[in-house]
């Protein structure tokens, strides 16, 4: 031997593939992605300045942003009820109730725990049911109910130092909002839509009054 591997000797040396098979929550995410996919889907963004934002909680509001978003989505699927829709076959279907998920990131894939009547809470009511769902996802203590009836689903990647991306739509759900980091005052909000539900003009709609209600929060004080 002259001292030089051969390329079988510096592959046996080389750590082996994992293979690892797949959990329940992975598989389920695989089987939500994969009908996801099948839908076609298209994505409209909005920059919105968060200074009244943040002046609202330096005044002494209770108000984190992500409740923020919630009320606010919440706020205005009330008044789009096609964007607070799914589609059904030969038709388009309007939810009588705005029920607002959001996601969670877990060791081994995601979760949407649901905050039911999301439209009809004040902010504190808000906040304590994000704790509790959060906290309820990560015990793996969810009911049916809290995991199966969302119509409106918030991703937020802004912890993670994400400033924008593109989420894929939750089927039966129509749209999902997905929320980077702020970079100075600026935040990018990006919607995505099932197509065969709403259109280009709705969802610009929907998603300029989000941004309008969050740079303008003075209501959020009615219900805070």
């Amino acid at each position: 031997m002259t001292g030089q591997e051969t390329p079988q000797a510096e592959q046996t040396e080389r750590a082996t593939e994992v293979r690892r098979p797949l959990s329940r929550m992975r598989a389920g995410v695989v089987r939500t992605v994969e009908a996801s996919a099948r839908v076609p889907q298209f994505s409209v963004d909005v920059e919105i300045d968060t200074g009244a934002l943040a002046a609202l909680r330096a005044s002494g509001t209770a108000l984190s942003y992500s409740d923020a978003l919630v009320a606010a989505s919440a706020r205005a699927l009330r008044e789009f009820p096609v964007v607070n829709a799914r589609f059904d076959g030969d038709a388009i279907v309007e939810n009588p109730d705005v029920n607002v998920a959001f996601v969670v990131g877990l060791d081994d894939g995601l979760i949407t725990p649901v905050i039911q009547g999301a439209d009809t809470k004040g902010l504190p009511e808000l906040a304590a049911e994000r704790v509790r769902l959060t906290e309820a996802a990560r015990n793996g203590k969810l009911r049916p109910a809290e995991l199966f009836t969302a119509t409106f689903t918030i991703s937020n990647l802004g912890p993670f130092g994400v400033t924008r991306f593109q989420a894929m739509v939750l089927p039966p759900q129509a749209a999902i909002l997905a929320v980077g980091s702020a970079r100075g005052s600026r935040l990018t909000l990006t919607l995505t839509c099932d197509h065969r539900v709403v259109d280009g003009v709705p969802a610009a709609r929907f998603l300029t009054h989000v941004g309008e209600l969050l740079e303008a929060p003075e209501w959020m004080k009615v219900i805070a």
